[in-house]
């Protein structure tokens, strides 16, 4: 009989990697409420309309990889392929439109893209979106709170913070015609790729990693250079706080996002490595995104970062640092004994349980050996008789008998 598959791009995750995903969600978690933000979930499943009305027709997302179905009540539904146009149908769902709304979630996203190093099609981000008044301090707050997060890991310092503005929709769609005229002008020397985004969003173009477009590119016209008053006063105030709080950081130009809803700031924290999928944290402001949806003025900027990513930046495995403590008896009429003990019995943190119920004691031995044990409990029918166990200290050899009305007392001096 053959086996059953997993699908292609998703991942079980258990062990030191379930280890290590938890561990970043704990650190981003704390990180989040020491800002204030507060945690919100949204559903997998959401109507179709949340992303092509926000993340624009044109985008790789909407035409290529979201997975979308029709259910059996003719809903046109989709698997949550990212988190900011879902945070942002929840605020307008919820009533939650309200200037200062700090939110942040964690989840699965799910893309149908070609799997490798780093992306699969069920991949797991953590995400702060900040509702609000349009205000470049805002920006600079949850790029701080970025900032935290990543120190939390120990991996900022192998990052760049990369910035760029795409300006307001009027600085926006004049650089476009600049940035279209230009590229039409060079079409026959753009990518097949490129040659596609150039009817429908010229500036994917500036993302492109194939070397053929790199270079036409680095003669393309500079976007600051295109930025009205408004659009280049919010930068500069926003590059002046970086300064001031001394966050290091390198403006890119050709930095861009690929979903309509950005404006404004646009950033990235990269790796130094020459990869296709160096990017770890990425975000932006997105003031016309509620609007879009059939909510109110309000504006808003965020990011989000992908759990996998992070976890091939961290300088080890998260391992746990807890105990196993076995617990056997020599003889299976005293097996309930086992349990009664550790129902009876209030265990520290640190002490992870394991029970044995099976085989010889030789055997138990050796299963308690196999799976790391620290050392055990044995409830032998002399000592039981006495009202007390052995304990077997794997580390040392040694073993001593404890009373059982003292085992509690007895874990929480050594533990």
């Amino acid at each position: 009989m053959q086996k059953v598959r997993k699908v292609k791009g998703t991942k079980d995750l258990f062990g030191n990697e379930i280890l290590n995903h938890n561990f970043i969600k704990n650190q981003f978690q704390k990180v989040c409420k020491s800002f204030n933000f507060k945690q919100i979930a949204t559903p997998i499943l959401e109507h179709c309309e949340v992303f092509t009305k926000s993340l624009g027709l044109s985008s790789d997302i909407v035409s290529k990889e979201m997975y979308n179905f029709v259910d059996q009540g003719d809903d046109n539904l989709v698997l949550r392929p990212e988190g900011t146009a879902a945070i942002a149908r929840a605020v307008i769902t919820n009533a939650l439109e309200q200037e200062n709304n700090k939110l942040f979630y964690h989840g699965p996203m799910f893309r149908r893209e070609k799997p490798q190093a780093g992306r699969l099609r069920q991949f797991h981000q953590v995400g702060v979106e900040y509702i609000g008044s349009k205000n470049f301090l805002n920006d600079l707050e949850i790029i701080l709170l970025a900032e935290k997060f990543l120190d939390s890991l120990g991996i900022r310092n192998k990052l760049v913070l990369q910035i760029n503005s795409l300006g307001n929709s009027i600085s926006r769609n004049a650089y476009n015609l600049a940035l279209n005229k230009f590229l039409q002008k060079n079409i026959n020397f753009l990518s097949d790729t490129s040659k596609e985004r150039l009817s429908k969003n010229p500036l994917r173009i500036l993302d492109s990693k194939e070397p053929k477009d790199q270079e036409l590119i680095k003669e393309s016209p500079d976007i600051t250079k295109h930025l009205d008053e408004e659009s280049r006063v919010f930068f500069e105030n926003l590059i002046n706080g970086l300064e001031k709080l001394q966050i290091n950081f390198k403006i890119n130009r050709f930095l861009v996002r690929g979903l309509d809803y950005y404006n404004h700031t646009a950033f990235e924290y990269i790796t130094t490595e020459e990869k296709s999928q160096n990017t770890v944290l990425a975000g932006g402001r997105y003031d016309g995104l509620i609007r879009s949806l059939g909510g109110g003025e309000l504006t808003g900027v965020g990011w989000a970062a992908g759990i996998e990513r992070i976890v091939m930046k961290l300088e080890r495995s998260i391992k746990c640092d807890s105990k196993k403590i076995c617990f056997f008896s020599t003889n299976q009429n005293l097996d309930i004994e086992v349990l009664k003990i550790i129902k009876n019995t209030k265990f520290k943190n640190s002490i992870k349980i394991n029970v044995i119920n099976s085989g010889s004691l030789k055997k138990k031995f050796a299963k308690a050996n196999k799976i790391g044990a620290y050392g055990c409990i044995i409830i032998g029918e002399s000592e039981w008789e006495s009202k007390k166990v052995i304990w077997k200290n794997f580390t040392t050899g040694k073993q001593e008998l404890v009373n059982i009305d003292n085992i509690e007392e007895f874990f929480n001096k050594y533990f």
